[in-house]
């Protein structure tokens, strides 16, 4: 998402950017995500979750991640995946097929997700950048009191003031932001380290890719769909995808590099 920087409501909506503290009404024209009855078996511009900044098509970012030889089996990530940046991230097949937990405070936002898996920005009445609004949405539909953000800045900037939740902060700059867009409740924000923090099934990951790092704070929001193994982070995300038209992004599961890209983590308190 786009450094903290002030901007009109309206280039905020269009934008997936950190611009302003702007509490937004919910949008009547967006679909209830709690009521969606899509089945969940089918599977920051460059605010896009996933800038175009790669020659790879949407087809070859879905290409299978299985090795075509057995003769000649990739053993490293860069072997296995060369094509892609981090910001694109690889697709991963997501484990319906297996009993899922759900102990955490967040469990009904993951589970809105995983129910909508697969649905478009165009799906659901979207009319730009979505990763927070979706996010914002199912958080609000599982009953916790807060506007609909549209952006990663805001979104964590509402739930530590309402006192719904931590940030462990990876970057100083991103506390920065925080405090510059209006957070009060610092003592939610606990710096860490990522050798320190491991995330859990349920945190709400917050990114900065890299070809942003210079200009942003913020890039993209989702959440963590496996407790972290000390590989990569496996996520189910909203508003990802090839290209830069956030109505054919989608909620997808991607696996990711746990590096400087990875900002902080939300982890959203019980009620």
């Amino acid at each position: 998402m786009k450094k903290c920087v002030a901007a009109l409501v309206f280039a905020a909506i269009l934008l997936c950017g950190c611009k302003t503290n702007t509490e937004l009404s919910q949008n009547a024209s967006v679909i209830s995500v709690e009521s969606s009855e899509e089945s969940s078996s089918s599977e920051e511009s460059s605010t896009s979750s996933e800038p175009a900044s790669t020659t790879e098509s949407t087809s070859s970012e879905h290409r299978s991640t299985e090795s075509t030889s057995s003769e000649s089996i990739p053993t490293t990530y860069e072997e296995k995946y060369p094509y892609g940046l981090t910001s694109l991230g690889i697709v991963w097949e997501y484990p319906f097929d297996k009993e899922l937990s759900y102990d955490f405070a967040s469990s009904e936002v993951i589970k809105g997700l995983e129910r909508n898996y697969g649905r478009t920005g165009e799906d659901f009445g979207y009319e730009g950048e979505w990763c927070a609004i979706i996010l914002s949405q199912l958080i609000s539909e599982a009953g916790y009191d807060i506007y609909y953000q549209y952006n990663p800045c805001d979104l964590t900037i509402e739930l530590l003031n309402d006192g719904y939740a931590h940030f462990y902060c990876l970057r100083q700059e991103n506390y920065d932001s925080l405090v510059e867009w209006g957070l009060q409740n610092t003592d939610r924000v606990i710096n860490t380290t990522r050798e320190e923090f491991v995330p859990k099934r349920g945190d709400f990951i917050c990114y900065l890719w890299t070809e942003e790092a210079e200009e942003y704070n913020w890039s993209h929001i989702g959440m963590v769909a496996e407790d972290y193994d000390g590989t990569y982070i496996r996520t189910i995300e909203g508003n990802i995808g090839a290209g830069r038209d956030p109505l054919y992004h989608a909620i997808e599961a991607r696996e990711r590099f746990y590096d400087d890209t990875v900002i902080g983590f939300i982890r959203l308190d019980e009620r």
